[in-house]
């Protein structure tokens, strides 16, 4: 203590610099403090301090996503009940804040607020259901069968807002498990299968009897025209036996470069950053992620021999993740000019220097413009079949885009080049059905 007092005495002129600091903080209220909360107060701090006065917190990035005004009203929805729902609306993006991870996020939010609660988080691509400090029980899983409810009642590309409400309508009611059962069971069934309540002969009033009505008035007509015109089976793609021997023999080489590069590209993706103020970079990030994680699911699945369709299709989707991340990382004046390649419609392992040609149908009047590339192009100029990648349907091998649209996420999109959404059909299991 006597040090302090001889410090005192010594040193005048520092107490009067320090009271005069004292004094211009007085006078300018809150300004250090400001700063200084702003520097150390954390993403979760900042969330759980919304969430004392709101059970909503919405980021400013999704403020277009979510409207102030249905926010809200889930606002007056949630507090006019007694279950404890929290809705968080936050943009996550993997190697972010929590790992880009919605159940790390929630985990460090609740860890600071304890006690039993219910979580619906938006992270821009989907709606998760998180539940926290509850029982065991189905009744304790709201937020967790309110989520999945959701993701059978709407399509991939509904409204995120639409989402959110109906997944709190669902969370606040009181059985959310029954709820998702019904959705389940409505998936499950096919749009036919009311006929079967009708009972027996309701059942085969509706079914049975116009079929054989039809049936005896157009027996005629049809054994005419079925002598006149037989059904032709569809035709086999014609490819050398030194062909077929040449893609066996790649398909280990094409695996193992699938492998290589999803290992790769993920990286350098996990580890790219945008500035927060570019939403088109931050935009284009995001869709790099996209077509990597879809490149992922389709590579996850492949079989042990074979399937040479998905294998392009993996190749094709890494080169979008590319092609995507190449445009978040330009300056915004040059993004806009950026090229997305195309891959060879007829053969996606031919790679992207391609023309678009015009593609004749073979014996009729049809045609289509699509991607080619120089070999396939002068084929189709010459009238002759390009060598084009096959695939593997109801035990023959036909060109790839021959399957119905229906059975072949490939075929639908051509490989991206007649759709742009083959990323977001792979990532809901389009591919699977």
């Amino acid at each position: 203590m006597s040090t302090d007092h001889r410090t005192v005495r010594t040193r005048p002129v520092a107490v009067a610099a320090a009271l005069s600091a004292v004094f211009f903080a007085a006078a300018i209220p809150g300004t250090a403090t400001a700063d200084t909360e702003t520097e150390t107060v954390s993403p979760t701090e900042r969330i759980v301090a919304e969430l004392e006065e709101s059970p909503i917190h919405v980021d400013p990035s999704f403020s277009s996503a979510l409207p102030e005004e249905r926010a809200g009203a889930l606002e007056e929805q949630i507090e006019g009940s007694d279950v404890p729902l929290r809705v968080l609306a936050v943009p996550l993006i993997e190697g972010g804040d929590w790992s880009g991870q919605a159940d790390q996020m929630v985990a460090a939010v609740h860890d600071r607020i304890g006690g039993e609660a219910h979580y619906l988080v938006m992270d821009g691509r989907s709606i998760s259901g998180h539940d926290l400090g509850a029982g065991n029980d189905e009744s304790g899983s709201r937020a967790f069968y309110s989520a999945l409810t959701v993701s059978y009642e709407f399509e991939y590309d509904s409204p995120a807002v639409d989402k959110m409400e109906r997944a709190v309508e669902i969370a606040l009611s009181d059985d959310p498990k029954a709820i998702y059962d019904e959705a389940v069971e409505s998936q499950e069934r096919g749009p036919s299968d009311w006929i079967y309540s009708l009972g027996p002969w309701g059942y085969t009033l509706v079914t049975i009897l116009p079929w054989i009505v039809a049936v005896l008035a157009l027996v005629g007509l049809g054994f005419g025209v079925y002598r006149w015109r037989r059904p032709r089976a569809v035709p086999t793609v014609p490819q050398h036996a030194a062909f077929d021997n040449a893609e066996l023999a790649r398909r280990g080489e094409l695996v193992r470069k699938a492998e290589r590069e999803l290992v790769e590209l993920g990286e350098r993706v996990g580890s790219a950053r945008t500035r927060p103020d570019d939403s088109g970079a931050t935009e284009a990030l995001g869709r790099a992620l996209d077509a990597h994680a879809a490149a992922r699911n389709v590579f996850d699945g492949l079989p042990d021999e074979g399937a040479m369709e998905d294998i392009a299709g993996v190749l094709v989707l890494l080169d979008m993740a590319e092609d995507h991340m190449a445009r978040a990382v330009l300056p915004a004046q040059k993004r806009g000019s950026a090229r997305m390649r195309s891959h060879c419609y007829a053969n996606p392992l031919h790679g992207t220097d391609v023309k678009v040609t015009r593609w004749r149908e073979f014996g009729g009047s049809a045609d289509i413009r699509v991607p080619l590339c120089a070999v396939c192009a002068k084929a189709v100029r010459d009238r002759v079949r390009p060598t084009v990648l096959a695939a593997r349907y109801r035990g023959r091998e036909v060109p790839y885009y021959e399957v119905p649209a229906e059975e072949s996420v490939w075929a639908a999109t051509g490989y991206g080049t007649l759709r742009d959404d083959l990323v977001e059909r792979v990532l809901r299991g389009d591919r699977r059905r």
